[in-house]
């Protein structure tokens, strides 16, 4: 009487597991280094930038000045222009780029601003945007109508 091909298999199946179980455990991973770029200590407890591995988490900035606060037309752009700026020049810093987001978040002191904010964000983000939410945040600080943060990950150098 012929075995079926799976009979034949099934008991070197428990042979390759025990000889699987009799292998060294894998090396355990490199502890993850912890770095802090422009510290606002002692004044104000964070850092504009903090990478782990790979990834970088980047504390939200505002973009209102005295100019933006005088304006009565085009502010939110304005100020979503002064943060995506000022986000390109400190991720050029650090070796990120704008493709390198994978996540952003946007608050707004009103939702009434979404489609102005959206259009200069979009611009920094022609192809492959990251995932963002938007919320509602009511009063942000300085009076600003926008805070924008976001999260990296890059190849590693």
């Amino acid at each position: 009487m012929s075995r079926s091909p799976l009979a034949r298999v099934l008991p070197l199946m428990g042979t390759l597991g025990g000889l699987a179980a009799c292998q060294a455990p894998p090396s355990p991973a490199p502890p993850l280094v912890r770095e802090a770029f422009h510290s606002q200590l002692p004044e104000r407890p964070y850092s504009q930038a903090v990478r782990v591995g790979n990834t970088y988490y980047f504390s939200g900035k505002l973009g209102v000045t005295e100019e933006t606060r005088a304006m009565t037309q085009g502010r939110i752009e304005a100020e979503t222009r002064n943060i995506m700026e000022s986000f390109k020049a400190l991720f050029q810093e650090l070796g990120v780029a704008f493709s390198d987001v994978v996540k952003g978040t946007v608050y707004l002191a009103d939702l009434a601003d979404y489609e102005g904010m959206n259009r200069v964000y979009g611009e920094y983000f022609p192809t492959n945007p990251p995932a963002r939410e938007t919320i509602q945040a009511g009063r942000i600080l300085n009076d600003a109508l926008v805070e924008i943060s976001f999260v990296a990950v890059v190849d590693q150098r």
